[in-house]
C-alpha cells in the first residue's frame, strides 16, 4: 500500500502533466474552458484521494518515531495544491477538506499528544489558507470587474451612455464579417449650438441626454446606438433590422419630446447603405450618410435625406459624360 499508491500517484501526475503540455485555447470558447476547469476539478479531487488514501494507510502501518511523517507530507501537499486551484475555489475547498481533515481527525482520537498538537497545527495551516485563498480569489474579482469597467469607459459616451465612435467602428467591423448590406443613420440635432448660448451648457446637456434616450430605444436586435461627438449621434444596424422608415419615426418622437428647456428640438438625419467589408467601405458608406444628412440641414432641416436618392438627383443634374467629385451637398453654417 505505501508504494502502490505512490506509483500509482506518480503515473496519474505524469498523464495530467502531457494533457496539459499538449495546450489549450480558451479564446472566444467558454464552453471549453469551462469544461476545462470541471475535468481539473475532477482530476484534482482524484488526486487528493489518492493521496489521503496513502497517508492513512502509512500513518497506521508506520512505526511511531515515523508515523507523523506521513501526515506532515499530506498537508504540505494539500496545502501547495489548494492554492495552485485556488481559481477554482470549490476544487480548493474539497481539497483541504479531504487531506486534512480525515488525517486530522485520527490523529486527534488515536494518536498521542504530539499528534494531537499536530493535528489541531495541521488544521490551523488548513484554515489560514483557506482565508488566503478567499482573499486571493476577492482579489481577482475585484480586478475582473474594474477592468471590465474600464472597457466599458472606453467604449462608452459618458454625457450619454451611448457607444462612443470608437465602440461603433467595432461594431461596423462586426457587421462586415456578416458580409450582408448594411444601415447608417447619421443624426444631427437642428441649431443645437442656439440651445446652449441661450440656455447654458447644463440644459445642452440634459437635452443630448434627452435625444440620446430616444434614439437608444432603436438599439438592440443588430443595431448600435452611438453619439459620435457634439450633437451627432448615429443608429448602425443591418438593413432588416434597421428599416428606413425609423427616420421617421426619430423625427415625430423627437418632435413630440418634452425637453429640459420647455421648448422644441428638431434633427436632421442621412440614411445611407452598403456593405461594410472593410474600412474603406466604412468611410465610404458614412461619407454618403454624412452628405445625406447635410442635403437634409439645405432642405430646411427636420427631415431625412436619403443617399440614394441625393445621388441619382445629383448625377442627372451634371453634364453627360461628367463624374461628381467631393461632397455632394454645400455644409451649411
Amino acid at each position: 500500500m505505501r508504494w502502490v499508491l505512490p506509483l500509482g500517484m506518480s503515473i496519474y501526475c505524469i498523464s495530467g502533466l502531457i494533457t496539459l503540455l499538449r495546450g489549450k485555447s480558451f479564446e472566444g470558447r467558454p464552453w471549453r474552458a469551462e469544461k476545462f476547469i470541471v475535468e481539473s476539478w475532477f482530476s484534482s479531487l482524484i488526486g487528493a484521494l489518492i493521496s489521503t488514501t496513502w497517508a492513512i494507510a502509512s500513518w497506521l502501518s508506520a512505526d511511531g518515531a515515523e508515523r507523523l511523517h506521513f501526515p506532515v507530507i499530506l498537508v504540505m501537499g494539500a496545502l501547495a495544491t489548494a492554492y495552485c486551484v485556488a481559481s477554482i475555489r470549490a476544487a480548493a475547498a474539497m481539497h483541504l477538506l479531504i487531506d486534512i481533515v480525515p488525517i486530522a481527525a485520527l490523529l486527534l482520537i488515536f494518536g498521542s499528544t504530539l499528534d494531537r498538537a499536530a493535528a489541531v497545527s495541521l488544521a490551523l495551516a488548513g484554515m489560514f489558507q483557506w482565508r488566503m485563498i478567499n482573499m486571493h480569489h476577492q482579489q481577482v474579482v475585484e480586478l475582473l470587474l474594474l477592468q471590465r469597467k474600464n472597457h466599458t469607459l472606453a467604449l462608452t459616451d459618458p454625457l450619454t451612455g451611448l457607444l462612443n465612435r470608437r465602440a461603433l467602428l467595432d461594431f461596423a467591423e462586426a457587421l462586415g464579417d456578416d458580409d450582408g448590406p448594411s444601415r447608417l443613420l447619421l443624426i444631427d440635432i437642428d441649431r443645437f449650438k442656439a440651445v446652449n448660448d441661450t440656455h447654458g451648457h447644463d440644459v445642452g446637456d440634459s437635452v443630448l441626454q434627452e435625444i440620446a434616450q430616444i434614439i437608444d430605444a432603436h438599439a438592440g436586435n443588430n443595431v448600435s446606438a452611438a453619439r459620435l461627438g457634439g450633437e451627432e449621434f448615429a443608429l448602425l444596424g443591418t438593413r432588416e433590422a434597421l428599416p428606413c422608415s425609423t427616420a421617421e419615426v426619430l423625427l415625430d418622437e423627437i418632435r413630440a419630446a418634452t425637453m429640459p428647456h420647455g421648448e422644441r428640438v428638431t434633427v436632421s438625419i442621412g440614411i445611407a447603405e452598403g456593405t461594410l467589408e472593410d474600412d474603406p467601405a466604412w468611410r465610404n458608406l458614412y461619407r454618403r450618410a454624412d452628405d445625406a444628412l447635410y442635403e437634409a440641414k439645405r432642405r430646411g432641416r427636420d427631415q431625412s435625406c436619403q443617399a440614394d436618392e441625393l445621388e441619382i438627383s445629383y448625377r442627372s443634374a451634371l453634364p453627360r459624360g461628367e463624374s461628381p467629385a467631393g461632397p455632394l451637398s454645400p455644409r451649411p453654417a
